[in-house]
């Protein structure tokens, strides 16, 4: 609701412009602009690590590996009605093996305490889809068990998008286009642009 005083009296929902300073403390008064939401890394959070202290260097090497064999890093973007900027941006991390190969996966799972194993007619996919567990356990893992072929570059470039989302880039349509263009190198440039 605006009060204004008009007369020394408040007046209910009246918006009274006498001179070129009411118009100016209308637009620069915070209360008219309606508060956008932040997330906790935006307000300020520190990035809590939640990757297992105990993983054997043996299965790490067994993560890191298959990642560089059969694992992506990538941004997938839709569109969207119920989101402002009209995308929807989610960052995921995924590792497809045969059907044989599933109890593999089900370990690294187990090693990483979160995403989950689909299972298809012909492969299976370990996936990561939540962004929490994006930036606090795959992130820091291959930072701890770095990737040495052509992934790590898709990694950096993941890494980059997945920090930028984290303080708000994904909220405006410019931080969009700019995530959008960096995905574009990712995986060999096999991205277009939207």
């Amino acid at each position: 609701m605006v009060f204004l005083l008009e007369l020394g009296r408040k007046v209910k929902g009246v918006i009274k412009i006498t001179n070129k300073a009411d118009l100016r403390n209308l637009k620069c008064n915070p209360s008219n602009h309606k508060k956008r939401y932040q997330n906790r890394w935006e307000k300020g959070a520190a990035i809590i690590e939640r990757l297992p202290k105990d993983i054997e260097p043996f299965m790490a090497g067994v993560i890191t590996g298959f990642t560089m064999g059969e694992g992506s890093f990538y941004l997938a973007v839709t569109r969207s009605k119920t989101h402002k900027t009209g995308y929807y941006l989610a960052p995921r991390f995924g590792i497809t093996l045969k059907l044989e190969d599933y109890e593999i996966l089900e370990q690294i799972k187990n090693i990483f305490g979160c995403g989950s194993v689909l299972r298809g007619r012909k492969a299976v996919t370990f996936k990561v889809t939540k962004f929490k567990d994006i930036l606090e356990v795959v992130i820091p893992f291959f930072e701890c068990y770095p990737l040495v072929n052509i992934k790590k570059d898709d990694f950096i470039l993941f890494k980059i998008i997945v920090y930028k989302f984290a303080y708000g880039e994904g909220k405006t349509l410019e931080g969009i286009e700019r995530m959008i263009s960096i995905r574009q190198f990712m995986n060999h440039g096999k991205y277009l642009l939207v």
